[in-house]
């Protein structure tokens, strides 16, 4: 059984209300984003849409993220939160599964969609030197996108997932204080004859739910602690103590930077949706940016004053993004590429 560390904030207290208005204040700050992204999301099918289809779409959606969201505002502990995050992705994924870390195992936490029962999730330890895809994950500290074989993910999780070794699988990392504290583990299959699978949206889940958990630790941090360590528990981890406004800082910092990972990813996957054909010419000719170079200069002032502008620690996603255009080769962006913003 997972020793679970519940950092559960006290009823009627003073630490209650500063983890509720500080979550509140985290979720009104990602709120306008996550509209955004949305919008990008919807927009890039737009012109193949009836308007009045396309507005009932991005309505319905806004709503759904919007009651997720009030959902997470109420959870008091990280038990709480690991149970949001993974019950909240069943209208973004087939499945899901969550994952603790600890220095070298993985351990079950919560799962969603998957033939494993509850009881035998929380006694699955999973070495990390048999499992590559989470080590990349953790290291990393991005999405990563893996087949599903015990190879990959370890011979343990996949004998309790239950999933086919040739199935595509989604991390996506939880950050707490610059460390990856759990993983969040998707397949697009789920009930028969339905596979789909959001990863804009489970990302921003993956990245609200660390941001929750940590005020939760911070609002705790406060409390004496009986063994005298400045440490506090978060999903089995151990993790430095966080003063709130530290705290703050460093989630808005991340809600920054998944916001730029996703404007990088929507803009170039417009370009492959509507410039298709300029797209497969500047392949073939080795020069994708003189082929789309309108557009690619466009999609690059704009990352450079809504990111680069404001936080000059943010990497270009924005060129990530285009070198996978390329198939990961620069060369085929052509000689006159400008080359990465930073």
């Amino acid at each position: 059984m997972v020793n679970f560390s519940k950092i559960l904030v006290p009823e009627n207290s003073v630490t209650q209300h500063t983890a509720h208005t500080e979550i509140s204040a985290l979720l009104h700050s990602r709120f306008s984003e996550v509209i955004e992204e949305i919008g990008a999301r919807f927009s890039l099918d737009r012109d193949q849409a009836v308007e009045a289809a396309y507005n009932k779409s991005r309505r319905a959606a806004t709503e759904e993220i919007n009651q997720i969201m009030r959902r997470l505002r109420e959870c008091r502990s990280t038990e709480e939160v690991a149970a949001w995050l993974v019950d909240s992705t069943s209208s973004f994924c087939g499945c899901a599964a969550l994952f603790e870390v600890t220095s070298n195992m993985l351990r079950g936490v919560r799962a969603r969609g998957f033939a494993v029962t509850p009881e035998d999730l929380l006694k699955l330890d999973i070495p990390l030197a048999s499992a590559p895809a989470f080590s990349h994950c953790i290291r990393e500290r991005d999405t990563v996108v893996a087949i599903g074989a015990g190879s990959e993910i370890s011979s343990e999780a996949f004998a309790a997932l239950g999933h086919g070794p040739d199935e595509r699988v989604y991390l996506y990392p939880v950050i707490i204080e610059e460390k990856t504290a759990a993983i969040l583990y998707a397949t697009a299959k789920g009930e028969p004859g339905r596979q789909f699978i959001d990863s804009a949206a489970l990302e921003l889940l993956s990245q609200a739910a660390a941001g929750a958990a940590q005020i939760l630790s911070s609002t705790n941090a406060s409390a004496p602690r009986t063994s005298g360590a400045d440490l506090v528990k978060i999903e089995g981890i151990a993790t430095p103590g966080i003063r709130p406004m530290r705290a703050n800082t460093a989630i808005l910092e991340k809600a920054r930077e998944a916001r730029a990972r996703w404007q990088a990813r929507a803009a170039v996957a417009g370009l492959q949706l509507k410039k298709k054909e300029a797209v497969e010419h500047g392949r073939q000719q080795r020069d994708i940016y003189s082929a789309l170079r309108t557009e690619i200069d466009a999609a690059r002032r704009a990352y450079a004053q809504d990111f680069l502008a404001v936080s000059p620690v943010i990497a270009d996603y924005l060129h990530r993004e285009l070198l996978k255009l390329a198939h990961d080769d620069a060369s085929v962006l052509g000689p006159d590429y400008p080359g990465s913003l930073v």
